[in-house]
């Protein structure tokens, strides 16, 4: 099966239709970001989704998108596109984890699998038909749509040389790898984005996680924090997502869905390829600022890939989604490892 295979309507032949004179009129649809659309990947995303749409297939479909916050708060855009009171969202299915905990484990999973492994088990595996049917159970249609790159493994203001150096201390950290940082004994402190500075700042919290370098440096941690760790174990690669009102989404053509589809497709490439070089910059910026880039060390990653572990099949014993999610990226990884392990 090609990477194509399960496009309902390719791109070029929606493009075809549009400029054979076969097309509908176009429909229109408000898209809302959960990020402000000029941060570098997550919100650059969602504007380059609505550009490329209304350039290419503006006969089809035209989309008028908005800022964070501008219509419904970021973490109410599930509930606005479910009910219909939004017709799209452009968010990451970490913002509902609480809700169905496994679809966290489309937006990020620690030691989980690299951008390409990802993309085999979204597209190849059966990821996206799990992912699919999840949503759709809530009124909502999901399309992956924006891969990311890596995070840093966070800001802290100790040094990591022991999972000892964790206990006690108050951490800025979310989903599953929230958990496994409880397991090696840190307080786990929930915090919106604009809060992370002022408290890392005042000592209220000892470290913070957030994104790769490219959106970190918008937020001067480099400031208030000694220390940036590296690799991103907790986040290896993750998914944005443009979610849809179910209603709405069956209301489009074929030609409209496959625009919407592709457009995404296309825009895995354009995020993940559009921070690498910011990433550079942005370390360098940061080792300017006097910050000290360490690594965690190899027993450290070691004790986390434990964790890891435990929280997992906690995870999957407690909810029979997760389980079926968790299984079926295992499955798919089992038949690329002996080819994944040459990369």
């Amino acid at each position: 099966m090609s990477l194509n295979s399960s496009l309902k309507f390719p791109l070029a032949l929606a493009f075809g239709a549009v400029m054979a004179g076969n097309a509908l009129a176009a429909d229109k649809i408000d898209l809302q970001s959960a990020w402000p659309l000029t941060l570098p990947a997550s919100g650059q995303n969602a504007a380059h989704v609505a550009e490329q749409i209304n350039a290419i297939g503006s006969d089809l479909l035209e989309v008028k998108v908005y800022d964070a916050g501008k219509l419904v708060p970021s973490l109410q855009i599930f509930d606005a596109v479910q009910q219909g009171t939004l017709d799209a969202g452009y968010t990451s299915p970490l913002y509902v984890a609480g809700r169905f905990p496994g679809v966290q484990l489309f937006g990020g999973i620690p030691f989980g699998p690299d951008a390409f492994d990802y993309l085999g088990w979204i597209y190849n595996g059966g990821g996206l038909e799990i992912w699919e049917k999840i949503y759709e159970a809530q009124g909502v249609h999901p399309v992956p749509c924006g891969l990311m790159d890596s995070e840093a493994g966070g800001w802290y203001n100790f040094e990591i040389d022991s999972t000892e150096a964790l206990q006690g201390k108050k951490i800025r950290f979310a989903g599953l790898a929230g958990e496994v940082m409880k397991k090696m004994g840190a307080s786990i402190v929930l915090l919106g984005g604009g809060d992370i500075y002022p408290n890392l700042e005042r000592g209220v919290i000892d470290g913070t996680e957030f994104s790769m370098p490219a959106i970190d440096v918008a937020m001067g941690f480099e400031d208030v924090a000694d220390y940036y760790y590296l690799p991103g174990w907790h986040q290896p690669a993750a998914f944005n997502e443009l979610i849809i009102n179910k209603r709405v989404w069956d209301d489009m053509s074929e030609a409209q869905q496959g625009l919407i589809e592709s457009t995404c497709r296309e825009t895995h490439v354009w995020s993940i390829t559009s921070t690498l070089q910011s990433n550079g910059e942005a370390i360098e910026k940061f080792k300017a600022a006097g910050t000290q880039i360490m690594e965690f060390p190899p027993e450290v990653l070691a004790d986390f890939q434990t964790a890891t572990d435990e929280v997992m099949a906690d995870m999957a014993a407690s909810d029979p989604e997760f389980a079926e999610v968790w299984n079926s990226l295992q499955d798919y990884l089992a038949t690329t490892a002996d080819w994944s392990a040459t990369r």
